[in-house]
């Protein structure tokens, strides 16, 4: 089905503009015109509105975005409605657990996949919790499908570290190592050094047994995953940064609640951040200097800044509601927008295939019946790879 959007305001290059018309063929945006006249339509586009295989839709009065993008959550791994019995959020008990993936514990009749349609989401990630300090592989999906592997992206882009409060707790009250921010630090160095150890053994001749959770931490070593550090206060996200530059990790702060603290240093280091909850209240002492004034900060020195819902703490639909909150608080509505599309793409490795509306991207998009962030604004389509899915 070839669908063809025309007129409308939508989001290009960073900023609202007018739409000529927009095309999108075989899952892919083909062609991007604007009312201006400014770029050429093809010649054989008028022939072509009589094919029975071809639907247009008149957006004047909408706002036409690409999908939202939320970088960091924990959808379908405790399924909403459900409780302890669908509860797989955590492995609580395994100290280091790389070995297990957020991918094998997808549950595609969540109803947070509904309700992430109806808020504009088409892509995010989702993670294992941060009981452990080491907790598992994350995954990348969009929001489709009826089997999870209708819906992946990338089953494994990333290894979750958890630092601070939550392994710290977990661990002492089953009265275990690591109780101190130190202990979880050094499991994690220590993880990573026989995963480097594991690695040279691996290329010895008479090398045999193969080990799943030194396995799993290979593709870290060599870069191929990130490494997601949940992080909120200012120390805990220096640790994070530490181990990361002494074992060459490609690092992404996960909540970064006190980032804007460390903005100076955040800034020189390029880092790359996924900031929130910030919708919560402060529910425990790493979220006492929460601000939604952190994303603004982060951006002006320089970083790379997306937020996030960290669904279901946060009901998943509310980013934008999120978005729209920094924007009370300073950040520019274009970066608003910008960092629930463009910048959690480009974090995610992805942004030569989504968070824009341009020829050879994914063609995942949004028709909003207002603007995107006013919470009144209703997404009334919702296309992923050109099918309408909402």
């Amino acid at each position: 089905m070839r669908t063809i959007i025309e007129k409308g305001t939508f989001f290009f290059q960073g900023k609202f503009q007018q739409l000529g018309r927009l095309v999108m063929d075989n899952g892919k945006i083909s062609e991007v015109n604007f009312a201006s006249g400014k770029a050429k339509k093809p010649k054989a586009a008028t022939k072509e509105k009589s094919d029975t295989s071809e639907k247009i839709i008149n957006c004047d009065g909408k706002f036409v975005l690409p999908g939202f993008i939320d970088a960091h959550t924990h959808l379908s791994l405790e399924e909403e409605g459900i409780g302890y019995c669908d509860a797989d959020l955590n492995e609580s008990f395994g100290l280091a657990t790389p070995q297990i993936r957020a991918f094998d514990a997808l549950k595609m009749r969540d109803k947070g996949f509904k309700d992430a349609l109806s808020g504009g989401i088409t892509t995010c990630m989702v993670t294992p919790g941060s009981a452990n300090p080491i907790g598992g592989q994350a995954c990348i999906i969009k929001m489709r499908g009826n089997v999870a592997e209708d819906s992946v992206i990338k089953e494994s882009c990333g290894m979750k570290l958890a630092f601070g409060e939550n392994p710290k707790k977990n661990y002492g009250e089953q009265k275990q190592f690591p109780c101190t921010r130190m202990g979880t630090a050094a499991v994690i160095r220590e993880w990573l050094m026989k995963a480097q150890d594991y690695s040279k053994k691996k290329k010895m001749k008479d090398f045999k047994d193969r080990d799943i959770k030194l396995e799993s931490l290979l593709p870290l070593l060599e870069g191929k995953i990130q490494a997601r550090a949940h992080a909120h206060t200012a120390d805990d996200i220096i640790t994070a940064y530490r181990i990361a530059q002494e074992f060459n990790l490609d690092l992404v702060i996960d909540h970064c609640t006190e980032g804007h603290l460390i903005a100076k240093e955040l800034g020189r280091w390029k880092a790359k951040t996924v900031v929130g909850p910030t919708l919560s209240n402060r529910s425990k002492a790493e979220l006492r200097n929460k601000t939604f004034d952190t994303v603004k900060i982060l951006l002006d020195e320089g970083c790379l800044v997306a937020i996030t819902t960290d669904h279901p703490v946060i009901p998943i639909e509310a980013l934008s509601l999120s978005a729209s909150l920094c924007v009370r608080h300073g950040l520019e509505e274009e970066r608003a927008i910008k960092a629930i599309t463009e910048y959690p793409a480009a974090i995610l490795g992805l942004d030569k295939r989504l968070g824009k509306l341009e020829v050879g991207y994914d063609a995942d998009l949004v028709i909003w019946t207002g603007h995107p962030l006013d919470a009144r604004s209703v997404a009334e389509a919702v296309f992923i790879e050109g099918n309408r899915v909402l």
